[in-house]
């Protein structure tokens, strides 16, 4: 067992964040904060940590009362939660973990972890010792983490500790390993499955029909009972009924009927509800043809809103995925505009179709802000089974042609291979001879998501003469080197190449062949050969669009080369702290930048004069830049801005007077403590929106 010194220092510099630094400010300690957090999910991905208590807990407060019941009981350690998908489960999870009755009896010790978002044992384990101790080890074996979690609770006296466990799936053995015996510590186990020996089992029923209704009602009409006037009540009642008491259905369901006046629309959806059959324990068909109706919904709307749910697919279920990874898909392969791909992204939002979160700054998340905000969309898996269900079922209608291939698949036995347009692979393949020999033509998009050691790429990338998007993902919890690049010789239409935590050789020594039409590049959490990534190869690519650089590691001197790409209209650079300034030919990039974020970048004083002549510059996001000084003199000249944030940059103690030429800035977000002087920008600007956000100087993870 090997002490994880990386980790111990982490907890050392999270302790100087959240005291001993607080007296400078906040902002070290918030830098500090911002910094750990990002490094810690790179280096030691574990639980989702406690969430805040759900806002919305419609026939669940009774539920909660009898599982709390059950759980306080002397001789019930080991207390099972079952119910079916979309019955409420993590919802309930979250509730208990939140519980003022709940923290007062187990304090901080309470660790709540989904599972399913582990592809090892040792991860959980490791994740449960970090929930416990407060402190980090890296485990040689399942065997070595549960010896000595044993040994470290047999070791203290009674103490309270409650874990709780959930979307365990009995098929993947995690459990077996997962329950430990000591005074004081219990586990609550949350599954689909009928989980035998343990002491207990709560069997989490549906809602009751009053429930149901008023949960459906909350969802379809903003309130908890059907309107007076407008709506047939006899007709929404009926409708809430067929949802036959499944939470997640009155939630997506009553969303695709929101404030639907059109009484026809409400019989049709009568209609397609009747044809789901009866909610039993055999459920999966019948609760996917009850939202299957969602769908049918999109399809009213716009048939591109359904191609773009329909691309979740290509994720694992209940994962976090970036923004901009999918708006990568649909921008390049459904040739929407990015204005397009964030409204879509909304009004799938809108709908319950899928989850956005904000690490950084909750539920005050702009979708316009992507990468600047650390916006990730997550999807119940549920409606990533739904979409693969539709999908399935409508193969004629599927005019993406998706294909997913994982290692537990024979894919030389896939069908209509050739003909696959979007494809995800998820692998942990080692050498070259282990790759089938395939062959991907009309292959326009493809995700690499390895999950073992090495990250080797395919020689069938060559056989893929249309590609426009690549995104190659690293899921191990370290960067791995990315070998086989040669296999980009091929690809000439390249448009858009993302890399994920992977240390990548010199670029420019593999991108000859899509020097001409890549038009976004973006590394996130990489390095180089060497450990410095270099990446002037983006001086070669002249007709680059968008750059992204994310928390990837030694950049100390920005890449003049960016200053020469003429065609540029996005510049992402965040979480960079030893980045020193900004060169003063930015300027050069007048005739095209539209949006510039720097968020992040602590150690810049002041940005060069030069960034005023950005003319075309609509969005300009400074966050974090705690020692920022001040704005250039002459920012005013920023004619064409339109959002602007200065959030968290402590240091800047006025805007200079020029400000007031911003005639065009529609939102400005800043620290609360600085709207006053924010306002006297009103007077020139009665179309301006200011938003002031508390800064966070503690480290909220340090709580898991």
């Amino acid at each position: 067992m090997l002490s994880y010194i990386t980790g111990l220092a982490l907890l050392a510099l999270a302790w100087l964040a959240e005291g001993f630094l607080q007296g400078c400010g906040g902002e070290i300690a918030s830098l500090i904060s911002s910094w750990i957090r990002r490094w810690w999910d790179l280096l030691f991905p574990s639980s989702s940590g406690i969430s805040d208590s759900p806002q919305n807990l419609v026939g669940m407060d009774v539920r909660l009362r009898e599982l709390k019941a059950r759980l306080f009981r002397e001789n019930v350690r080991n207390l099972g939660v079952r119910a079916m998908g979309g019955s409420g489960k993590t919802t309930l999870a979250t509730a208990l973990c939140s519980d003022s009755q709940v923290k007062e009896r187990f304090g901080n010790k309470i660790i709540y972890c989904k599972v399913s978002d582990f592809s090892k044992t040792k991860d959980i384990l490791e994740s449960i010792w970090a929930g416990i101790t407060k402190s980090t080890l890296k485990f040689q074996s399942i065997q070595d983490a549960r010896k000595e979690i044993q040994k470290w609770l047999s070791s203290r006296q009674t103490q309270n500790i409650l874990v709780v466990l959930d979307d365990i799936w009995l098929d993947d053995g995690h459990l077996r390993h997962l329950l430990f015996e000591a005074n004081g510590y219990k586990t609550v186990v949350m599954s689909r499955d009928n989980v035998k020996g343990l002491d207990d089992t709560y069997e989490l029923p549906l809602l009751e029909e009053n429930d149901a209704l008023s949960l459906f009602c909350y969802h379809a009409f903003d309130k908890k009972s059907i309107p007076e006037r407008g709506y047939d009540k006899i007709l929404v009642q009926q409708v809430a009924k067929a949802c036959q008491g499944l939470p997640l259905a009155l939630e997506v369901i009553g969303v695709s009927l929101h404030n639907e006046e059109n009484e026809d629309e409400w019989k049709y959806a009568l209609k397609k509800l009747s044809e789901g059959g009866s909610i039993n324990k055999k459920y999966e068909d019948d609760v996917l043809k009850i939202l299957a109706l969602s769908i049918d919904r999109l399809d009213k709307i716009d048939n591109i809103i359904k191609q773009c749910f329909l691309d979740l697919i290509l994720f694992p279920g209940m994962k976090e995925i970036h923004v901009d990874t999918l708006f990568d898909i649909w921008i390049y392969t459904h040739n929407l505009t990015l204005v397009e791909a964030r409204t879509n992204l909304k009004r799938l939002e809108q709908r319950r179709l899928l989850r956005l979160v904000n690490h950084d700054i909750g539920d005050h998340h702009e979708i316009s802000h992507g990468s600047a905000c650390e916006l990730y969309i997550v999807q119940h898996d549920i409606l990533r089974n739904l979409a693969i269900y539709w999908v399935n079922n409508n193969p004629s209608k599927d005019t993406c042609k998706r294909l997913i291939l994982d290692p537990l698949c024979s894919w030389e036995r896939c069908e209509n291979i050739e003909a696959a347009k979007i494809i995800a692979i998820r692998t942990d393949l080692k050498n070259e001879n282990q790759w089938p020999k395939l062959k991907f033509p009309n292959a326009l998009a493809l995700i690499l998501i390895f999950t073992g050691n090495e990250c080797l790429l395919p020689t069938f990338l060559k056989t893929m003469p249309k590609l426009k998007v690549l995104i190659i993902i690293n899921q191990n919890s370290f960067r791995t080197k990315l070998d086989g690049m040669s296999a980009f010789s091929s690809l000439k239409k390249l448009k858009s190449l993302r890399l994920i935590k992977m240390n990548v050789p010199i670029l420019q020594n593999h991108c000859q062949s899509f020097k001409k039409s890549l038009r976004k590049l973006s590394l996130c959490l990489c390095s180089g050969d060497n450990a410095e990534l270099n990446i002037e190869v983006c001086s070669e690519l002249h007709n680059l669009e968008e750059i992204s650089i994310d928390c990837c590691v030694n950049i100390k001197e920005f890449p003049v080369g960016i200053c020469n790409l003429t065609s540029l209209k996005r510049l992402t650079i965040t979480n960079y702290h030893e980045l020193q300034k900004i060169p003063d030919n930015l300027g050069k990039l007048a005739a095209s930048l539209e949006e510039l974020t720097l968020y992040a970048c602590a150690t810049w004083r002041e940005l060069p004069a030069s960034i005023c002549k950005l003319e075309k510059l609509e969005l300009l996001d400074l966050s974090k830049c705690y020692h920022l000084e001040r704005l250039p003199y002459q920012v005013g000249n920023l004619h064409n801005l339109r959002s602007l944030s200065i959030r968290e940059c402590g240091k800047i103690k006025q805007l200079p007077q020029s400000a007031s030429r911003l005639t065009s800035l529609r939102h400005l977000i800043c620290d609360t403590q600085f709207e006053n002087q924010c306002s006297s920008l009103l007077e020139s600007n009665s179309n301006l929106k200011i938003s002031g956000v508390e800064p966070e100087h503690h480290v909220r993870w340090l709580d898991r």
